[in-house]
């Protein structure tokens, strides 16, 4: 059927006039040669103008091709909506490709960073730690030699409360 009409819309004698021919040949008019039993197609072939079967037809024709008009127009709408849904998930499927693109740099750069980060403490806890071992080395030095002061400060005056003259014979 959808085939005939599309050969109803190219033919030579017209939209309607074919129909008439058509519909008539294919007994959906009232009256005429369809109606009336024969299977000869010449025998109802009527155009515009002809019986008021044909005037029938033809009023049943367009409105036959109105219907399947509109039955391509919903096709087509439905098409288009088909391909703009295929279209726009095609986008939203580039958009999130470029996205997780973007993420995934991101987090190279961010993974890079945390090494530079983490290498960076090390270093400084390793730093940290020699501090403290030169500060307590120091430290011991210190007292060391703070002891070592006291003792010679405690010997001199231990020598003076002995009397003992320096120097004088």
């Amino acid at each position: 059927m959808q085939r005939d009409i599309g050969t109803l819309a190219r033919h030579p004698l017209g939209a309607a006039e074919f129909s008439s021919f058509y519909l008539l040949q294919h007994g959906s008019g009232s009256g005429g040669a369809a109606g009336g039993g024969t299977n000869d197609p010449w025998w109802s072939y009527s155009c515009h103008g002809g019986s008021s079967g044909a005037s029938v037809a033809a009023g049943a024709g367009e409105l036959e091709l109105q219907a399947a008009g509109a039955a391509t127009a919903a096709a087509r709408d439905d098409d288009r909506r088909a391909r703009r849904q295929a279209s726009n998930r095609e986008g939203q499927l580039d958009v999130l490709s470029s996205r997780v693109a973007e993420l995934r740099a991101a987090n190279a750069r961010l993974a890079v960073e945390l090494n530079r980060v983490a290498a960076a403490r090390a270093r400084a806890a390793r730093e940290g730690a020699r501090l403290r071992e030169e500060a307590r080395a120091l430290r011991e030095r210190l007292d060391a030699a703070e002891a070592q002061r006291a003792a010679a400060r405690g010997k001199e005056a231990g020598d003076e409360e002995a009397g003992t003259p320096t120097g004088t014979n």
